[in-house]
């Protein structure tokens, strides 16, 4: 009796793997929650485009400078270890171009969110990368309700408008529980 019921569960074992084989991915056409797995964190990374050009008071849309650029190609450093596997950035080209150094080197689109919609933002994140890791450019007056919007609280009172080397790591558990890091990158 016991040899029966152990090749009974071995053969649902192999039943069970060989369909989980075939279950359908998101190349098949059939859509799936996230590529990556529900059961880790997700870890959001959140931080303000790099420096901006401001000799021309009138450019709504002004690109990097020098330094701006430096601090891209620091932001790609600080992350060297992880496996970034989303971006998103705002419309403008300055946050754009903060997140260029990381998807030249993890050969990914930057996705484009609209900047005051923190909750949209949050559930395009947790939608098509839960258990991944994602980095988020935004503004001055972005990056804290962003941090509110995946539930945790301020961890800092105001970001100055001079202010550009902030990293705040957001830890999303399964159960949409987060937790927030804050940390620096690039030239203070």
């Amino acid at each position: 009796m016991k040899n029966t019921a152990f090749k009974l569960l071995l053969a649902l074992l192999f039943i069970s793997l060989a369909a989980c084989r075939n279950t359908p991915s998101a190349t098949s056409g059939v859509a799936v929650e996230s590529k990556w797995s529900s059961v880790r964190p997700t870890v959001v990374y959140v931080v303000r485009h790099a420096e901006k050009d401001t000799l021309d008071p009138a450019n709504k849309d002004p690109d990097l400078t020098e330094q701006g650029m430096a601090r891209g190609e620091a932001l790609k450093q600080f992350l060297a270890n992880e496996q970034v596997n989303g971006l998103f950035a705002t419309k403008y080209i300055r946050t754009q171009n903060t997140l260029k150094p990381l998807a030249e080197v993890h050969n990914l689109q930057v996705n484009q969110y609209k900047a005051d919609n923190f909750n949209g933002l949050k559930e395009q994140v947790l939608q098509q990368f839960r258990g991944g890791t994602v980095v988020v450019a935004g503004h001055s007056n972005t990056l804290l309700p962003i941090l509110e919007a995946f539930g945790v609280s301020r961890p800092i009172q105001k970001i100055s408008e001079t202010e550009y080397s902030y990293i705040f790591k957001l830890i999303v558990s399964p159960d949409n529980t987060a937790v927030v890091e804050v940390d620096y990158y690039g030239e203070k």
